[in-house]
């Protein structure tokens, strides 16, 4: 049968794709808003209509007016077919991993792509997407390319289509002035389910991230002209570890019930137990772990076209190097870019430990009075946690062996990850022994850039706004060691019950490199 006989209206097309968007992509949100008005009013009459009316309000009617406006014809087919693929997407992330596809999401996507990192990207791709997309998303759009689309003249389908629109908006005001108290008190109840829609918070998102992209950049400021290294014949050694995605209470020093932290607790080490992250997303936290502005007015936009600590080190004259083992520096090296090594490769090995012959050879080359050493690590990224850690560290097991959290049970989950933390345990334990047998006034901190979740509320991996974030993606683990030569000067540390945030991660290496800025916060530096 030749299906190129079927001839459909385009505003047919238009609104029963827009219908099967709006049922098939946010059924939760649909059963969700049924259950509230359920528990909360025993569904009665007038309330069914509130609930029909949210419905169409937040969902058909903003998609209906999407396609209306930008599927013009020759483009209409190629924009539903984008969305298909888009919210067929966004749905497998958002049910798997309980994760929105925000402008931090979608920025830190992007990044992946033009960074080349396909490690990242292959890490999340995997056979229950591809099916799910080609199911929810190719099926449903190959009846697009069997038929004819019916539009009328130019001039009329421009008048129908900004009729229907102007309707269209008339009726959504009228329907939320009819019932406005009560869809107003629905809206700040349900903040959450925003989020939720799906594709339209991520259009909402990305169209925030094009508008900024067209404003006019901002000229760099370098900050401090000035930075001095105080007693220039003092020699002294820092190793700054940027963590990847762990979460302190898996840390067994932190009293987890696993020992996932053998090495270091047979340490001298100071560990701050009550820290947190600026961010949930790399993009967010790296930049602002190196920020040295007003913490309370950080902005990863802004971050980028201002200096920071890396640069006031440099500028310093300090020999400042950073190993790369992750996605990128996220602009926080661009300006020592002769001095960054980046080592992640496309290999299965990429495990942290091929960062510590680069960290020889700097200790081994190295002459200068103030040395720093930034290692960005692998650390414990999901969801691929098993390609972590080389086979001797997978010792908690069952161990999950999949990129697909629910593919694993929880206990399977949790075994991966914990030797994730097991490896990165070895990892510091193996940089600190270098440090001690260089015999030199010498520190390390480790400070992880986010947490992670592992199923708690239903939530995996990471990203959450950090204002709703949870606990177990802000709260990190934070480490202290100082040499023996180094402690016999007389200083005092912030007690370690203190609750701390990454504001104190750039002033305190500062401290102890004893590097004088005016940018220096005293108060915000862990030594005292």
């Amino acid at each position: 049968m030749n299906l190129k006989k079927y001839q459909f209206h385009y505003l047919t097309v238009i609104s029963l794709y827009a219908l099967y968007i709006t049922i098939v992509f946010n059924y939760p949100i649909i059963f969700e808003l049924d259950k509230f008005f359920d528990l909360s009013t025993g569904h009665s009459e007038i309330f069914e209509n509130l609930f029909f009316t949210l419905v169409f309000l937040v969902l058909f009617g903003l998609l209906f007016i999407f396609i209306l406006l930008f599927g013009a014809r020759y483009i209409l087919k190629p924009l539903i077919l984008i969305l298909l693929l888009c919210s067929s997407s966004i749905f497998y992330y958002r049910h798997t991993y309980g994760v929105a596809v925000d402008e931090g999401i979608i920025l830190s996507l992007l990044d992946a792509v033009i960074e080349g990192n396909t490690q990242e990207i292959n890490d999340l791709i995997s056979i229950k997407l591809v099916l799910l997309i080609f199911i929810l998303g190719i099926i449903p759009s190959l009846p697009l390319f069997f038929t004819t689309i019916i539009y009328p003249s130019v001039k009329k389908e421009i008048l129908s289509r900004t009729g229907l629109i102007i309707c269209t908006i008339l009726i959504l005001i009228g329907l939320i002035a009819i019932d406005y108290k009560d869809i107003s008190l629905t809206a700040r109840q349900n903040k959450h389910l925003n989020k939720s829609a799906i594709p339209h918070y991520s259009i909402s998102s990305l169209l925030n991230i094009i508008k900024h992209s067209f404003r006019t950049q901002p000229t760099f400021a370098e900050l401090d002209e000035n930075p001095t290294i105080k007693n220039p014949n003092e020699q002294i050694i820092g190793i700054v570890v940027v963590g990847e995605t762990a979460r302190a209470d898996h840390f067994s020093i932190n009293g987890y019930e696993k020992q996932t932290t053998p090495l270091l607790q047979k340490i001298d080490i100071v560990n701050y137990t009550n820290a947190y992250s600026c961010g949930t997303l790399t993009k967010i936290s790296v930049p602002c772990m190196f920020y040295v502005g007003n913490y309370d007015q950080y902005d990863t936009k802004k971050a980028k076209y201002q200096a920071n600590l890396i640069d006031i080190i440099d500028k310093a004259k300090a020999d400042v190097t950073w190993i790369e083992n992750n996605s990128s520096c996220k602009n926080v090296c661009d300006r020592i870019k002769n001095k960054t090594i980046a080592i992640i490769t496309d290999q299965e090995n990429t495990y942290d430990e091929l960062m510590l012959k680069w960290v020889d050879t700097i200790i081994k080359k190295n002459n200068n009075s103030r040395t720093l050493i930034v290692l960005h690590t692998m650390g414990s990224h999901g969801p691929s946690y098993y390609k972590r850690y080389p086979a001797q560290f997978d010792q908690f097991k069952p161990s999950c062996k999949s990129n697909n959290p629910q593919e694993c049970s929880k206990e399977e989950l949790i075994n991966a990850f914990d030797n994730t933390i097991l490896y990165t345990d070895y990892f510091l334990h193996q940089l600190i022994e270098r440090l001690q047998k260089l015999n030199k006034k010498s520190f390390l901190l480790y400070a992880s850039d986010h947490g992670e979740s592992l199923g708690e509320h239903g939530l995996y991996l990471h990203g959450v706004p950090r204002k709703i974030a949870p606990e177990e993606q802000i709260h990190i683990p934070w480490f202290l060691w100082f040499s023996e030569q180094y402690k016999q000067e007389t200083f005092s540390l912030v007690d370690q019950a203190t609750k701390i945030t990454h504001e104190y991660f750039p002033h305190t290496i500062l401290d102890a490199l004893k590097i004088e800025s005016k940018y220096l916060k005293k108060e915000k530096s862990l030594i005292q």
